[in-house]
């Protein structure tokens, strides 16, 4: 037990130390560019790239990772605006900048004030995080490698939560300090030097408010931590390890489902409609198939005769101490979940569209459906390379379920949920394609 409490006290608190590391990768260039020669700033930016993408990938392997929105934010802000830096610096060394402004309006020894590009860059870089939502590149590869939020249980709607809010609050940060920046260089900053009163407003004061805010997310991990994990006999995550099995009941295009208003109360959600069939277990490190097809029989007094059962995916709680078997089950017919232990109605696809867009299905029931429609529609639609397998244009197979427990296809690989992110009818398939190559090699 006191393990498993240090497990989610660290996991915790690993929320605060990705703000840390973020936000000093990305004011620490601020501070240093007003003491050091311009032509420096890019290279410590890159710098600052370098050791993100190595705390972002170190913590991507260690498969519980914290979520890395905040931590690709700043990197990538970082990398725009050492571009920037680098193409302005270029305009100034050949002398392009001539054509817009007078040769003595202009002080070739500060080309820009750092802070004036990296709080727009992160501030719209930001803003775009927010607009793309769960389309951002961040939740697509943390879901890819790591699951979705409901799958990853208590810690991942916990990550998926405060990330987004620490993202709101760098927002306004950078939002404030674009104001304040620009306000001051346009009323106030001479372009002769970089004097007192510009390192305070240039370089200083980005770091006041990123201390502050250190302390403020820190006081609320702390506060996190202390209403989750203080009430030791009442807390869900003091239970153990566990191992818990899912399985889609599935008849030709139908799901069976179930909720509380049919009777079947055994569900955590209420009133929510869920799968029947799920169980929880001792803590396994793999269920093999014959042990869920015990399982299933065990908890549903269905025949072996009378079902075909075939291995989903498997996901695991942020923590990694629990974990979660999806299977999807195909009845001989529809009629042999009359005489089972479970209770409930079939639904067509169009009433579980319906369910789905209304959100009345359970949210991990929902994770399930996602995964299956993905990876369905990428396997009917592509190959493993992303290439199309039909070439009419705009054709995409028509999404059906008959037949899945035949179907040659691993739903638990990642392959097929990054064709459906980059295929060829994505733009840029072949360039994308090329640099995801390169950033795999390096990794």
């Amino acid at each position: 037990m006191p393990n498993r409490i240090k497990s989610h006290e660290n996991a915790i608190f690993s929320l605060w130390l990705n703000w840390v590391i973020a936000g000093t990768a990305t004011y620490l260039p601020v501070l240093l560019s007003v003491y050091l020669p311009a032509m420096y700033t890019p290279i410590v930016s890159l710098l600052m790239v370098g050791v993100l993408i190595i705390y972002e990938r170190s913590s991507m392997r260690s498969g519980t990772s914290v979520c890395s929105l905040i931590p690709t934010i700043a990197l990538r802000s970082l990398f725009y605006s050492a571009i920037i830096m680098i193409i302005i610096s270029i305009i100034y060394k050949r002398g392009y900048i001539n054509y817009f402004y007078e040769p003595s309006s202009i002080n070739p020894a500060i080309p820009y004030v750092t802070v004036l590009i990296k709080a727009p860059v992160t501030f719209l870089t930001t803003v775009w995080s927010f607009i793309r939502g769960k389309r951002y590149a961040a939740c697509q590869r943390c879901t890819l490698l790591l699951g979705s939020e409901s799958e990853r249980g208590f810690l991942g709607k916990i990550y998926s939560q405060e990330s987004r809010y620490q993202r709101m609050f760098l927002m306004g940060i950078s939002g404030t300090m674009t104001l304040v920046g620009w306000g001051y260089y346009l009323y106030f900053y001479i372009n002769v030097n970089i004097n007192e009163p510009d390192r305070v407003f240039f370089g200083w004061l980005p770091i006041i408010l990123y201390v502050i805010s250190v302390f403020y997310i820190g006081a609320r991990c702390f506060t996190l931590w202390a209403y989750y994990c203080q009430d030791y006999d009442g807390s869900d995550i003091r239970h153990g390890s566990s191992s818990s099995l899912r399985v889609l009941i599935i008849s030709g295009d139908k799901f069976f489902l179930s909720s509380d208003d049919q009777e079947y109360n055994d569900l955590p959600d209420g009133y929510l409609y869920d799968t029947p069939a799920s169980i929880t277990v001792r803590h396994m490190d793999e269920m093999t198939l014959d042990r869920a097809r015990q399982l299933f029989r065990d908890i549903s007094l269905i025949k072996d005769e009378d079902f075909t059962l075939r291995f989903m995916y498997m996901s695991q709680e942020a923590t990694g101490n629990r974990n979660t078997y999806h299977y999807i089950c195909c009845p001989k017919s529809a009629d042999v979940l009359k005489d089972s232990r479970f209770k409930g109605e079939w639904y067509n696809l169009s009433q579980v569209e319906r369910l789905l867009h209304n959100r009345e299905l359970t949210p991990l029931l929902a994770s399930e459906i996602h995964r299956l429609y993905t990876v369905t529609m990428a396997w009917k639609t592509y190959d493993a390379e992303g290439k199309r397998l039909y070439k009419v244009k705009n054709y995409h197979p028509i999404f059906r379920l008959d037949g899945i427990c035949d179907w040659d296809v691993d739903f638990n690989s990642p392959v097929w949920l990054k064709v459906h992110n980059l295929n060829e009818d994505k733009p840029f398939f072949r360039l994308r394609k090329f640099w995801r190559n390169l950033y795999a090699i390096k990794k």
